[in-house]
């Protein structure tokens, strides 16, 4: 015997009396309040989709909801892949200079150079330097900025193209980026690619070659600062790495000018800085400035006036001589080459 119908089923429970075939007459009494259908048990569709599988995903609709197979249902499965937005901070820098009136950004001051960057690349730190340097009359006046992903190969290609821009329309403006570098990329090695540039181009020259350090060491509860200073720069990338090896609290800074023979309005400073390092003695950090400074063309005229004045007086007995408070500049060279720095700070 089959089954009776849904539809069987729904009349009975639409109809409100049935027959008391116990009683006697026959009489009508009413049915229960229940539906004699089977209830609708609760679907849980994580116990669906763990029943069928890892290719089983649920799709729901306004108007349709059910369990189909990935692999057969392909069109009604659109899984849309998560946005992860990175913000490229030399991007940002670029698009803004890009993007601001002029006007408004001759007069303004845009320092970077304390700043920690995120998520830079080397072609947007690249694309950024080339075109500060390449468009000094659409810049602010003064532009510095940090470098965390330029290699020791870009450094030759970012001095030329700083060379290589116009002049300033009027005044002149200031750009410097500061380079993180290795152990690998020494002042040795920097100096030897300087002059690799001036074979190589006929109108390049370095001028205002200099080395400045200091050395500070402590004796007897006192702390004494000794200035030195050497213009022989390629003897002191020799004894550079007896500097990093034996000075702890010694500190120098190498300054370079470069500049095209012909070019009066543009010229690069690059200022090479070997410190010790506060954390660890033994650890030094590097790092190379790149400053460009381009002037506009307009005519000039300099005056100079040197008076010659002659001041006399009487020196006391208790007064410090003249000399004895200027403090000495010893020669770099020879101090590298004949001193032992850690009989220095004892």
């Amino acid at each position: 015997m089959s089954a009776p119908s849904r539809t069987v089923l729904r009349d009975l429970t639409a109809t409100r009396y049935v027959a008391n075939y116990a009683e006697e007459d026959r009489l009508e009494t009413a049915r229960a309040g229940c539906s004699s259908l089977p209830p609708q048990p609760n679907i849980n569709h994580d116990v669906i989709i763990e029943g069928h599988g890892e290719d089983v995903e649920l799709v729901e609709d306004e108007n349709y909801c059910s369990v189909h197979r990935i692999d057969e249902t392909p069109k009604l499965v659109d899984k849309k892949p998560s946005k992860t937005i990175i913000r490229d901070e030399a991007v940002k820098v670029l698009r803004h200079i890009q993007t601001v009136p002029i006007e408004n950004l001759r007069l303004k001051r845009y320092d970077y150079f304390s700043q920690r960057w995120f998520h830079t690349t080397r072609e947007s730190e690249k694309a950024l330097v080339e075109h500060v340097f390449l468009h000094p009359n659409q810049r602010p006046h003064y532009f510095a900025a940090q470098c965390r992903k330029l290699s020791v190969e870009d450094i030759s290609s970012l001095i030329l193209t700083s060379l290589l821009t116009e002049p300033k329309e009027t005044g002149q403006n200031v750009a410097r980026f500061a380079i993180q570098t290795t152990n690998e990329m020494s002042f040795q090695t920097l100096f030897a690619l300087l002059e690799q540039l001036e074979k190589e181009n006929e109108r390049f020259q370095m001028t205002d070659s200099f080395v400045v350090a200091t050395l500070i060491r402590s004796q007897t509860k006192r702390t004494i600062t000794r200035l030195l200073r050497t213009t022989h720069c390629r003897e002191y990338g020799n004894l550079e790495p007896g500097l990093d090896s034996q000075g702890r609290l010694m500190t120098s800074t190498a300054s370079i000018t470069c500049s095209i023979r012909g070019k009066r309005h543009v010229e690069t400073r690059i200022v090479y800085k070997n410190n010790s390092s506060t954390r660890d003695p033994f650890r030094r950090n590097r790092y190379i400035e790149l400053e460009q400074t381009v002037k506009c063309m307009n005519r000039r005229v300099l005056i100079v006036e040197e008076p010659v004045e002659i001041h006399e007086f009487e020196v006391e007995k208790d007064m410090i001589s003249l000399e004895n408070g200027i403090a000495p500049v010893d020669d770099l060279i020879s101090f590298l080459e004949t001193f032992e720095l850690d009989e220095e700070d004892e």
